[in-house]
C-alpha cells in the first residue's frame, strides 16, 4: 500500500468526512490494532469494541494530522490509540477504587459485632483478613461490588446502580465471586 494512497484517504477523511476512506485507513492498520489488543485488556470489551474505538480514534486524528512536519500517520494513530486505550484502563481502575469507598477496613470491624462476624465466628481473625484480602485483590469492579452485596454492606440494586448494570449482571458478578471465594478456601485448606 502506497503511502500516496494513505495520503489520499487521511485528506479525504479531514475535508469530506469520507467514511470509507477512514475504513480504509482502519483495515489498514488492523494488525496494530489486534496487537493493541493482546497488548492491553479492557473489561468487557470485544474486537468489536476495539475496532469502533480504532474507527473513532483514527478519524480524529486524520483531522489533527499534519504530515507536513515529518511525522507519519500511523505512528501518530498508534500514539493517540494507545493513549485513549490507557485512558480507559485509569477509568475503569477508578471506577474499582470507587466501589471501594462504600467499604470499611476489616481491622475497623467491631469483633464483637454479631452482625458483621457471624459467618466467620470460629475463624482465626488475622488468617480469615489475610484470606479476604487476597481474594479482593482477584475481584473485578462488578465482583467487588458483589462481594459487599455478599457480606451485606449493599443492596442489589445498589451494586447495579454503582456499577451501572442491570440485575442480572450484578447476580452473575455474585456467582462469579462466590466460585472465587470457594476456590480460595480450597486453596487455603490443602496448603
Amino acid at each position: 500500500m502506497s503511502t500516496d494512497m494513505e495520503k489520499l484517504w487521511i485528506d479525504c477523511v479531514k475535508e469530506t468526512d469520507d467514511s470509507i476512506a477512514l475504513g480504509n485507513l482502519v483495515r489498514r492498520y488492523q494488525p496494530m490494532i489486534n496487537n493493541m489488543k493482546l497488548q492491553y485488556f479492557i473489561t468487557g470489551y470485544d474486537i468489536n469494541d476495539w475496532y469502533q474505538d480504532a474507527m473513532l480514534i483514527c478519524y480524529q486524528t486524520c483531522k489533527i494530522f499534519d504530515g507536513n512536519g515529518g511525522s507519519k500517520f500511523g505512528s501518530f494513530f498508534k500514539l493517540k490509540l494507545r493513549n485513549h486505550v490507557i485512558d480507559k484502563i485509569r477509568h475503569e481502575n477508578a471506577y474499582k477504587r470507587r466501589a471501594n469507598i462504600h467499604t470499611k477496613p476489616l481491622s475497623f470491624v467491631d469483633l464483637d459485632d454479631d452482625q458483621d462476624l457471624t459467618a466467620i465466628e470460629n475463624c482465626n481473625w488475622l488468617e480469615v483478613k489475610d484470606q479476604i484480602q487476597d481474594i479482593i485483590k482477584d475481584l473485578s469492579k462488578m465482583e467487588l461490588l458483589s462481594f459487599q452485596y455478599i457480606l451485606g454492606k449493599i443492596s442489589k440494586e445498589e451494586a447495579c446502580q454503582l456499577a451501572k448494570c442491570d440485575l442480572r449482571q450484578i447476580e452473575r458478578a455474585i456467582k462469579r465471586c462466590e466460585v472465587k471465594i470457594r476456590k480460595r478456601k480450597l486453596q487455603a485448606r490443602l496448603s
